[in-house]
């Protein structure tokens, strides 16, 4: 039940869409972002690891906040979909745009996390032993501050392509303003999800922990490795070895949906 400022009386949600339904009153639309405002806050948290080095938690934060008003503009009452569902899609969506239009360079990160992963080779095989971060730092010549986020940005760079895929599984820009969760799309999202099911059950222990521990956990990247005792770059490894796995079963999904449609 939700108490109103202006009336002082309880209404239902129900009643509360379909009186912003009908009349478009700002204060009523106000309630409704404050009640749902909760979505935003546990995506960004969720997200953490896309955007940690290029934006601060209020701008992400803010950013979903404009995408659930605009959520909460174009919302149907009279389609048949959970409005939690449609919001946290076109919510996640907004911001892994905004992340994508900061100072993002895959190329170079990719580069830079390559000469840390070819350090740790060569240490490894001289010392007999996975390297500790701060002896691959060392052996570059590079300050920890530096090492540290060149691995927070690989880490990052891989979840961001593994959210975009997602994304791209679910429902598109205009399926969603036609109709947003149709039910065979539902069908759809939960497929998808016995998929990712499926496919994280498969994949190594080390794997499955470190997936576990992310995204189950949301533990950060230095806690994790503290937990098992290796280098964060070591980590960023496991993991995106992980979801490049998830992202191949997921692909082959999506393309047996693709095959089903031209049939």
């Amino acid at each position: 039940m939700i108490l109103t400022d202006n009336y002082n009386v309880e209404i239902d949600e129900a009643e509360l869409w379909e009186q912003y339904y009908a009349t478009r009153d700002i204060r009523t639309r106000n309630q409704i972002i404050e009640k749902y405002s909760y979505l935003v806050k546990i995506i960004a948290l969720k997200l953490r690891g896309i955007y940690q080095q290029y934006g601060d938690v209020d701008d992400i934060v803010n950013e979903g906040i404009i995408a659930l008003m605009d959520v909460v503009e174009k919302y149907d009452i009279t389609k048949n979909t959970k409005f939690e569902t449609y919001a946290s899609i076109r919510i996640k969506g907004s911001i892994i745009d905004y992340v994508r239009k900061q100072d993002w360079i895959p190329r170079k990160v990719k580069s830079d996390y390559k000469n840390i992963k070819d350090a740790e080779d060569k240490l490894t095989n001289s010392l007999g032993r996975t390297p500790k971060d701060d002896e691959v730092a060392e052996y570059l010549k590079m300050d920890m501050k530096d090492y540290n986020q060149i691995v927070n940005n690989a880490f990052g760079t891989s979840i961001l392509s593994f959210e975009e895929l997602i994304g791209e599984t679910n429902l598109t820009e205009t399926e969603m303003s036609i109709g947003y969760d149709l039910p065979e799309e539902e069908i759809e999202l939960k497929e998808l999800h016995k998929v990712l099911v499926d496919s994280v059950n498969k994949l190594g222990d080390k794997e499955k922990l470190v997936i576990s521990l992310y995204y189950k956990e949301d533990l950060k990247l230095k806690e994790i490795a503290d937990i098992l005792n290796i280098s964060n770059s070591r980590v960023s490894q496991i993991h995106t070895s992980a979801l490049q796995k998830l992202e191949k079963n997921i692909m082959g999904y999506q393309n047996d949906i693709v095959e089903k449609d031209k049939r």
